[in-house]
């Protein structure tokens, strides 16, 4: 497993890992599962820990450690871009040399967006309403639909947008493994259970607004460049599935054995699908790239939630495809 230079840790991923708390296992599975992470990147992890506790490793502390870590060395100020240890050469390993000239898509909750920049717009609603009519302008017929006055409106949101988020990595998926599903009614809910997004909840009277972002990963190239970054693409680790709380639930890892796989080979996201049988799609981590207007793509709601039952059994599920490639699977209880 990693982190084996802490015994101490590793006992309590084993004993976490068997918990009925989705919440808590799930992410001790992970950490158990991980086989990327190079050992500096372990050791700075480990040493994120907020001083000994008696009883040692406990949910508290371990959450404190993953924020602590996670807030200065993933998270950054975009003026300490070159500081992310995702495309430093401590992680040379899991850097991606693939072609960028290929679209890949992010879904992101405008909720949070309009928690990180709430500028010009006084709810989410509001502002999704205006999305939806900046996408639907673009449409045969629609140009003068949409004003000046609106589209300055939102190019003022977004600059500020821009200027307020930081520079952790982005997942991503390649645009041609979803694009038959942005035909359905449903095809923001489709692409949150294809994405493994089970953050992203919401209900019949209380919709979760959802922006589909397309772009060209040439734009993330040269953003790197530009900031003086080695890497612009890299494997996604344990160490960037989570946030400043703590770890996340949904993310697997990906086990080298199966990096030879077709058509993955950088990743795969946890289908959250009741019937997602085998249809995993790929998933990278890249750069941090500005949004344009023209990135955002499609506007729709989410009107359900991933149960923790539910995430617990399609992690199973997920476990038994990568099994046979899993080389610390003796690890897991």
């Amino acid at each position: 497993m990693a982190f084996q230079s802490d015994a101490a840790f590793g006992g309590f991923l084993r004993t976490t890992a068997r918990t009925a708390v989705v919440a808590e296992s799930a992410p001790a599975v992970n950490f158990l599962l991980e086989e990327r992470l190079p050992a500096p990147r372990e050791q700075t992890f480990l040493t994120e820990k907020p001083g000994s506790a008696p009883t040692g490793w406990d949910i508290p502390s371990w959450w404190e450690t993953f924020g602590n870590h996670y807030s200065e060395k993933v998270a950054l100020p975009l003026r300490r871009a070159p500081g992310v240890s995702t495309f430093a050469a401590e992680n040379q390993d899991n850097h991606l040399t693939i072609e960028s000239h290929q679209d890949v898509v992010r879904l992101e909750s405008i909720v949070g967006l309009h928690k990180c920049c709430p500028v010009g717009f006084d709810t989410p609603s509001d502002l999704a309403v205006e999305l939806r009519n900046l996408i639907r302008s673009r449409q045969p017929g629609q140009a003068g639909t949409f004003s000046d006055d609106q589209r300055d409106r939102l190019a003022e949101w977004l600059d500020e947008l821009n200027r307020r988020r930081d520079a952790r990595p982005a997942f991503a998926a390649p645009f041609d493994e979803v694009e038959q599903l942005l035909a359905a009614s449903n095809w923001a809910t489709q692409l949150r259970n294809v994405l493994g997004l089970s953050h992203f909840a919401g209900s019949a009277s209380k919709p979760l607004p959802v922006v589909l972002c397309r772009y060209n990963l040439s734009r993330v190239e040269r953003a790197a460049r530009k900031a003086r970054i080695a890497a612009w693409a890299a494997v996604p680790t344990v160490l960037e599935a989570g946030g400043a709380s703590g770890p996340g639930a949904a993310f697997f890892p990906f086990p080298k054995g199966a990096a030879s796989s077709n058509p993955f080979g950088f990743g795969v996201t946890v289908n959250l699908a009741a019937d997602g049988g085998m249809d995993f799609k790929s998933e990278l981590l890249h750069f941090r790239l500005d949004y344009t207007l023209d990135d955002f793509a499609m506007v729709g709601e989410i009107t359900d939630e991933v149960t923790d039952t539910q995430l617990a059994t399609f992690r199973q599920r997920h476990f038994d495809l990568l099994e046979q490639d899993l080389q610390y699977r003796a690890d897991v209880p």
